[in-house]
């Protein structure tokens, strides 16, 4: 999906450059291919899950919908995460009353 900035209001926006099978955002074509890099940096919690193994997120899983997203496979039932939408939201606006 495409969004347009008919009104002109939205502030600018990184762009995203294709890079193989991904997108880069932040990166011009330019500075994509002349080795410039960005630094990212992780917290501890994040680097002792990461490097533990025992990160909160089921990889299998992950892998799985990957590659059914790959193969065409995959099919997002829309009424059940517009329902997971909402669910959500009336939680948090429960927590904030």
């Amino acid at each position: 999906m495409k969004i347009d900035d008919a009104s002109g209001k939205l502030p600018n926006l990184p762009t995203a450059v294709s890079s193989g099978s991904r997108a880069v955002v932040g990166k011009t074509p330019e500075s994509a291919s002349s080795g410039k890099t960005d630094k990212v940096s992780l917290s501890g919690t994040l680097q002792s899950l990461s490097a533990s193994g025992n990160a909160p997120v089921d990889t299998a899983k992950v892998d799985k919908v990957r590659a059914a997203i790959a193969d065409g496979s995959f099919h997002a039932d829309a009424e059940r995460i517009a329902d997971g939408l909402i669910a959500a939201n009336r939680e948090l606006l429960a927590r904030d009353k």
